[in-house]
């Protein structure tokens, strides 16, 4: 029973083999999502009012953040081809020649699978290796979270094994559209 919902996960999710080098890069990064920031209302000297989105000096809350949301200004929402919206950290890309260790985020559909426990996955963090001079991408890893938006308990990770080979990047998938953007 767990080897199937731990091969379901790996299909869900797309996990595919990658290189160990970035995972171990980016063990010390924290890609979790941020919580998105305030709206303060604030009195200028000149008067008035003013809009921020940090406190200051006769600033009042207007609007907190909403919890369930990553910050806009870190996670960039990104729709493959069919249609699932996954969020790409822009503040965890790392290069090293012609390769890109990228962070993706992604939200499991409803219900759709849960672990040997009963708890249902709602969404995963991936680590991805993208190579821009080959067109290819890797999996290095991917962690499974109890809550959306890569929140609540850490279920378990899957990593790569040394060994792993990069795949191509399919046309209209988010890889592909990462590569788009990032390797010019």
């Amino acid at each position: 029973m767990f080897f199937r919902i731990f091969r379901s996960a790996v299909v869900l999710f797309g996990c595919a083999a990658g290189t160990v080098a970035y995972a171990q890069s980016a063990a010390g990064y924290d890609s979790r999502p941020a919580a998105a920031a305030s709206l303060y209302q604030c009195q200028p000297p000149s008067g008035g009012s003013a809009f921020r989105s940090a406190p200051g000096q006769g600033c009042v809350v207007v609007g907190a953040p909403d919890p369930t949301v990553p910050d806009p200004q870190r996670w960039l929402p990104l729709t493959a081809a069919n249609g699932v919206i996954s969020y790409f950290d822009q503040m965890a890309v790392k290069r090293a020649g012609p390769e890109v260790g990228v962070v993706v985020m992604r939200n499991a559909p409803a219900g759709v699978i849960r672990t040997t426990s009963g708890e249902p996955i709602r969404s995963s963090l991936k680590r991805m290796v993208l190579d821009c001079a080959s067109s290819m991408v890797a999996v290095v890893e991917q962690t499974l979270y109890s809550k959306r938006f890569a929140r609540g308990e850490e279920l378990y990770t899957i990593r790569s094994p040394q060994s792993a080979h990069f795949q191509p990047a399919a046309s209209g998938s988010v890889p592909s559209e990462l590569m788009r953007r990032l390797c010019r």
